[in-house]
Order: structure tokens, then sequence, then C-alpha cells
């Protein structure tokens, strides 16, 4: 009887132990069955807080450009489109298209963004700076079209619905009268963005942003219009000296197309 008296008082303290770690589970277990009927994971929403506060434009593309060029600096996240998603967000491609204008853009681009939906490929990136949790979303299409021999890609800014990358690909041919600098001048002009023009390869052109860090280049050929986003490694290099109170190196020997 002694024995069994000495054993009460550890088991009872397990018991208790045991009921405060399991009830609080098991009793929201029971509440998402009550409301539901089931236990479920809620996927990402767009009203959720990532991305959260989105810096500005100039902000926005310097998370583009570290993803393409130093991804190991971003937290990714990403969903591809359906339903209303998708027909939304085709329908802000063909304004974006149609704000370019006849002069930026091929009409046989235009035409192509008015075919069918469910030819294209739809995808939502969310991007977050892991050095100051700055973050903001991205919306990529691709499509193909055969008949026509077409390529179109583009990369949509989240907040705004601009054009930030496209690369379009005509074997017919890309009837844009306007020279490549002429192109970019007036792509970052509705961009609103402050640029100081580089060098001039007549067929390519290429724009410093200093609000960027970060250059954008163009590229007209008789059956290709790309432009895009890179890194402005002379804008890091010399930003990481003056923060190690060096003055500014030129490092255009690391820049990337």
């Amino acid at each position: 009887m002694r024995n069994w008296k000495n054993w009460l008082f550890p088991i009872l303290t397990v018991l208790t132990v045991a009921a405060l770690a399991l009830l609080p589970l098991r009793l929201s277990t029971l509440e998402d069955g009550r409301l539901t009927g089931t236990v479920h994971a809620e996927p990402l929403a767009e009203d959720s807080n990532f991305p959260a506060k989105p810096p500005e434009l100039p902000g926005r593309i310097w998370l583009l450009v570290q993803w393409q060029e130093t991804p190991e600096n971003i937290t990714l996240m990403s969903q591809e489109l359906e339903g209303a998603d998708r027909e939304r967000e085709m329908r802000r491609l063909r304004e974006a298209l149609a704000d370019l204008g006849t002069l930026l853009l091929p009409s046989s681009a235009a035409r192509l963004a008015e075919a069918d939906g469910d030819s294209w490929d739809w995808s939502r990136y969310y991007l977050r700076d892991q050095t100051d949790l700055s973050s903001a979303s991205f919306i990529e299409a691709t499509t193909y079209d055969k008949a026509r021999r077409i390529t179109l890609s583009a990369v949509l800014d989240g907040e705004s619905g601009q054009i930030l990358h496209l690369v379009f690909r005509s074997m017919d041919g890309v009837s844009c009268d306007a020279s490549a600098l002429e192109l970019g001048e007036a792509i970052l002009d509705r961009l609103g963005l402050e640029y100081v023009p580089g060098e001039d390869f007549d067929t390519s052109a290429y724009f410093r942003l200093p609000d960027c860090k970060s250059l954008f280049w163009i590229v007209k050929e008789w059956n290709e219009l790309d432009f895009s986003f890179t890194l402005d490694w002379s804008a890091v290099d010399g930003e990481i000296a003056v923060s190690y109170g060096h003055e500014a190196t030129d490092a255009a020997s690391m820049q990337k197309w």
C-alpha cells in the first residue's frame, strides 16, 4: 500500500502535464472541424502580408534584377495563375501593350495578346529582399503562336501592371521604325524613371538608372525586340566601396548583359 501511494503523485503530475500540452491542440482541431467541416491550410492570398508595403518602382526594379542575377539575396514564393486571376492579368497585359503604342511595339505583338488566353502560361512571383525585407510581386506571361511564328514573353510589375521585361520574336520580321535608343528613351519616359543614356550600338542601347542601381538594355533586330533591366555592377561596387570608407572604383569589366 505504501509503495502505491509513493507512485501516485508522480503519475498524477505526468497526466496533468500531458493534458496541458494536448488539450489546446485538440480544442483547436475541434473548432476547425466545427467551423469548416475539415481541417485545412489556407493558400497564400493576394491580400496577405507578402508582399507588404512594396517600395516605389525603382525599389521594385532593384528586387527584380537581384532575383535575375543574385537570387541568393532574395526569398521567392510563386504560384500559377488560373481562372479569374489569369483573365485579370491578360487584361493588364493587353493594356500595357496598347500603352506602349505603335511606335514602341509591332502591331503583331498586340494582336498576339488578343489570342486565346488558354495558350499562355501565367505565374505570379513574390520577392523579398533578405537585407531590408522590402517585397513586391511580379507577373510572368509567355506564349508561342506556331502559325504566325511569334514568341512573346513579358514580366509585369505587380503594382502598376507595366511591362518591365519583354522578349518578342517574329520570323516575319519586326516592323518598328524607331531606333533602339529612341525606343529605350520612350519606354523609360513612360515608366517615369530617371536615366542617363549609355552607349548606342545602333541595334542595341543601354541606359544607367542611378535610383535603381540598374541598367536598362534594349535590342531591336529585324526579327526581335527585347528589353530588360540588369544589375549595374559599377553602381553596386561603388556602394560597397563607400560603405567601407573607400572611393568608388570602376567595375565596368564586371558588367553583364
